[in-house]
């Protein structure tokens, strides 16, 4: 049998409960107090749970937007930390009011913990955790039951690398925005206009530039598998690095290790002057080389063009180093060129290109017969073939290689020159 003393104290404290509550849910609307503002939010958040989702008829509409205000680029790590400050505006019906009826008040300031707030948090794959509550911040409730919130927030996602016109390499980043856990008939996200993303943000990196930023929305499926979407919204942006001494320095380097690969093959091959440049040219390109290696990250989808330029002008100039070698020991030879070797010299030094450009510069006793003999149709070359050395035919190579190498060099430098493609889209 039930021990009635303990039954009255039990019962007396639930009717107190409940008693209790019916005064607070009568009195929480009605109460007078001098203060409008708490007579308000007496009125507004009686029955308010912060938790729950505010029931509406249609999903709850997110105005979503984001304005970067600072970012640090992490080359490394393939990160880049967006310090942004965000702008959501939605509804709830339930925080409404007349402003007539609380001294012509319009707005009022409360803690985004004291609110429902959406779950708008990165989908993007980060090196960092994902904070799903929204930074404390205070919040505007408009009497229509307009809610705007401006808290400022991290985004790190993991980036793409370019570095194909190194040191005007690209990084391509994409921050995917969408809700936690509701679905898109709960929460419909909206982007603001990414003009006026642009117009607000402060570029005041001194490396890096945003050269380019676009948003578009799509539907995915959720993560949760339950068999409904979720609006996503992926804002991508390009950054670009800022021109600095980098890009002078290194493009410069090009024009000065290509010069010295052509001073090389213009100087006579049996001059001491030759070998030394020949020698100096080649330390250079393995320095530029190893240089360029270790400032430019271990990443990206494709290898710079400058030191591709680097690496295939490094060949050039052994090839301009074995080459001068190898004419220095043409020229010491004294015994006669096999006969294939002499029928074409004669036939280059009998040819109008080799009578204005090469024999100038093989024999100057040449030179001055030419000049006797301009109008004269018949051959101005008549050389015995005992004067066809391997001097003559050393030069020949020489130069053949001057023109073919400089020829090369303009197709590289077209080709893998560093430029700024993205100058379009800079505003």
């Amino acid at each position: 049998m039930l021990n009635m003393k303990n039954i009255f104290p039990v019962l007396f404290v639930i009717i107190n409960v409940l008693l209790h509550g019916q005064v607070i849910c009568f009195v929480c609307k009605d109460i007078t107090s001098t203060s409008a503002l708490y007579r308000l939010k007496l009125y507004l958040f009686c029955d308010y749970d912060r938790d729950i989702i505010p029931e509406q008829k249609n999903a709850t509409k997110i105005d979503f937007g984001l304005s970067i205000q600072h970012y640090n680029v992490d080359e490394y790590s393939h990160t880049v930390d967006f310090h942004v400050m965000l702008k959501l505006m939605w509804e709830q019906s339930h925080l409404t009011w007349k402003s007539s009826e609380f001294d012509s008040i319009n707005s009022i300031r409360v803690k985004s913990y004291e609110i429902w707030v959406p779950d708008i948090v990165m989908h993007s794959v980060t090196s960092v955790g994902i904070d799903l509550e929204m930074p404390s911040v205070e919040c505007i409730v408009f009497n229509s039951g307009t809610i705007l919130c401006v808290p400022f927030t991290t985004y790190t996602p993991v980036c793409e690398y370019d570095h194909t016109w190194w040191p005007y390499d690209i990084l391509n980043c994409t921050i995917h925005i969408a809700s936690w856990s509701h679905g898109s008939n709960e929460i419909k996200l909206n982007s603001l206009d990414t003009e006026q993303i642009l117009d607000d943000m402060y570029n005041n990196n001194t490396e890096w530039e945003i050269v380019h930023m676009s948003h578009s929305e799509s539907t995915i499926d959720s993560k949760f598998g339950l068999g409904f979407t979720t609006d996503l919204l992926s804002y991508n942006i390009l950054l670009r690095r800022h021109y600095s001494m980098n890009s002078t320095t290194y493009v410069t380097l090009t024009i000065v290790l290509m010069t010295m690969t052509l001073m090389t093959l213009w100087l006579e091959p049996s001059s001491t002057e030759r070998m030394i440049i020949a020698n100096l040219n080649f330390i250079l390109h393995l320095f530029c080389l190893l240089d360029v290696q270790w400032r430019i990250p271990f990443n990206g989808i494709q290898m710079p063009n400058l030191m591709v330029f680097y690496e295939k002008s490094l060949a050039l100039a052994a090839f301009s180093l074995m080459l001068t070698s190898i004419l220095r020991y043409l020229q010491e030879l004294h015994v006669d060129a096999p006969t294939w070797i002499s029928s074409v010299t004669e036939s280059v030094l009998k040819s109008k290109i080799g009578q204005v450009f090469l024999i100038t510069i093989l024999d100057s006793k040449v030179s001055a017969r030419i000049e006797m003999n301009e109008d004269d149709n018949t051959s101005l070359v008549s050389l015995d073939k005992k004067q066809y050395t391997w001097r003559h035919t050393s030069v020949l190579i020489g130069w053949s290689a001057f023109l073919c190498i400089s020829l090369v060099y303009i197709i590289m430098l077209i080709i893998f020159i560093p430029r700024n493609i993205y100058e379009n889209f800079i505003s």
